[in-house]
């Protein structure tokens, strides 16, 4: 009797501790692509903003047309489509960057220790394999956007927002492009 009472409080306390691990990546995790999410960003933010990790590229990335894809082929195929999304940037991106889902087709890449140059180039990856990569017969298509924060002067705040306005920058240029 002592045995099964013992076995039984180890196996409640086992489902309590994956139950508390589950809660705790999904609380730092996107749960459609397993990406990092915002929450997490925010607070590595404060962890990356030394000298050390200078220089820090950051790259903001749109999915283009994400919502017809959506009203035209439905939410299943747009989820797909995050999906897929995501893992071009695993493929992509180094094991020490930061890849967040920052909201609906919305991405950022946080990369320490990076020059300029080499943010060019994984920036290049991204766009060489999301061309490579389809849904349904549907390219991936992403606007990307970059800046280089250099100096502990400037608000890492401030850098995101650079590259968000460059991304939008390479959007509108795309789709003037293609009209």
């Amino acid at each position: 009797m002592l045995l099964t009472v013992v076995t039984e409080l180890v196996s409640n306390a086992y489902t309590r501790k994956m139950a508390e691990e589950k809660v705790r990546y999904l609380g730092y995790h996107d749960n459609l692509t397993g990406l990092y999410n915002r929450v997490y960003l925010e607070q590595e933010m404060e962890r990356l903003d030394t000298d050390r990790q200078m220089p820090i590229g950051i790259i903001m990335v749109d999915l283009n047309d994400f919502k017809q894809v959506n009203d035209n082929l439905g939410h299943a195929v747009g989820d797909e489509m995050l999906k897929q999304t995501a893992e071009v940037f695993r493929y992509s991106c180094r094991e020490e960057d930061i890849i967040v889902r920052w909201g609906g087709d919305e991405f950022v890449i946080f990369l320490p220790q990076t020059t300029e140059e080499e943010v060019k180039t994984i920036c290049k990856r991204i766009e060489e394999k999301s061309k490579e990569t389809y849904v349904q017969e549907v390219p991936i298509s992403l606007a990307l956007g970059f800046a280089i924060k250099s100096s502990t002067n400037q608000k890492l705040t401030d850098v995101l927002k650079e590259a968000d306005e460059n991304m939008y920058e390479h959007k509108q240029e795309e789709s003037q492009r293609l009209e």
